[in-house]
């Protein structure tokens, strides 16, 4: 996966937040350094996901971003458990004025796809912390928007503590799995009538990693700096088969189903490929990709997996609701 400077940057930041975060305090962003002149206390959110990691760290979000899933408050069942208070729903472009009326100390844009106009105006609503330098917007790890979100909110030393036990649920969940280490994978939808492909700095795609798996050199060929999906033609699928192939779309898709080019790929044949419908707990634990869903993301994940790789073409490979 690549690597970028703003990441060292952020690095560098961090081993003093765990010690001590004095306030005020200043933040590297790609739009500039942005000081939080207090701990804050009230925390909106305009990332898609946000919530959670807000939630992780002990806030009640004022705001959630709309994004999918049959919730009206936009939160998942593992956010939901966490929440007291409904946050306001951002649907649609943002809408600044409503965001003010929240009256936030601090504003988390770090997987949220804003333009320097929208920065300029959440800014001016309160201190607004974006990606990196260098960093696109939809390309941090989940432990970067984790660490990130600790640090903003005054909460790095909570964050590091809830990685590491998220960390070593990941390690022993690969050290259960050996035969896992070194499967190749590649992630795939089909939307807006083409292919997608999630690139090697796709979260979701990081997560899988994780867990001892590689993403297959044709994705790592393909996957440019700062961008998480790229559209593909489908005639490229063939050059994508890996161990384990991922479809974000339902197991019934007439649309994925019906793509010539898979049938020319060995996983389908070979019961190595995994579904993960649009609004099942799966794909939007793996979508979420926060310190509140990963855990979701990996035990629901696991037998799936394990029957994709099982070597038996005829193993159902189901999602374990």
């Amino acid at each position: 996966m690549p690597r970028f400077a703003g990441l060292t940057a952020l690095a560098l930041l961090l081993p003093m937040a765990a010690v001590a975060q004095d306030y005020p305090l200043t933040i590297d962003t790609l739009y500039g350094p942005v000081t939080i002149p207090a701990a804050p206390e009230r925390v909106a959110t305009v990332d898609y996901a946000g919530a959670d990691n807000v939630l992780a760290l002990g806030h009640q979000p004022l705001t959630s971003r709309e994004w999918f899933g049959p919730y009206p408050n936009t939160l998942w069942p593992w956010a939901q458990v966490k929440s007291t208070v409904d946050p306001l729903v951002l649907k649609g472009d943002l809408d600044f004025e409503a965001i003010a009326g929240t009256d936030p100390d601090v504003i988390l844009a770090l997987r949220s796809g804003i333009t320097p106009e929208d920065f300029a105006k959440l800014s001016a609503i309160a201190p607004t912390i974006a990606v990196p330098p260098g960093r696109g917007d939809y390309d941090l790890t989940w432990r970067e928007q984790a660490e990130r979100a600790g640090l903003a909110l005054g909460k790095a030393s909570e964050a590091t503590t809830q990685i590491a036990a998220i960390e070593a649920q990941i390690g022993a969940l690969a050290a259960a799995h050996p035969d896992w280490q070194g499967k190749t994978f590649a992630m795939l939808t089909y939307y807006d009538g083409a292919v997608g492909l999630y690139s090697a700095t796709d979260s979701s795609v990081g997560f899988v990693a994780s867990l001892g798996l590689v993403i297959h050199p044709r994705v790592v060929d393909l996957s440019k700096p700062g961008e998480f999906y790229i559209t593909v033609s489908q005639e490229i699928l063939p050059e994508l088969d890996a161990d384990v192939i991922f479809w974000y779309a339902a197991p019934d898709s007439a649309e994925v189903l019906g793509l010539p080019a898979r049938q020319t790929m060995r996983a389908p044949a070979e019961g190595r490929e995994i579904f993960l419908s649009l609004e099942s707990q799966t794909n939007g634990a793996m979508s979420h990709g926060s310190l509140l869903s990963i855990p979701e993301s990996a035990r629901l994940l696991e037998p799936m997996i394990a029957a994709a790789l099982d070597g038996d073409p005829a193993t159902p490979v189901t999602e374990a609701e």
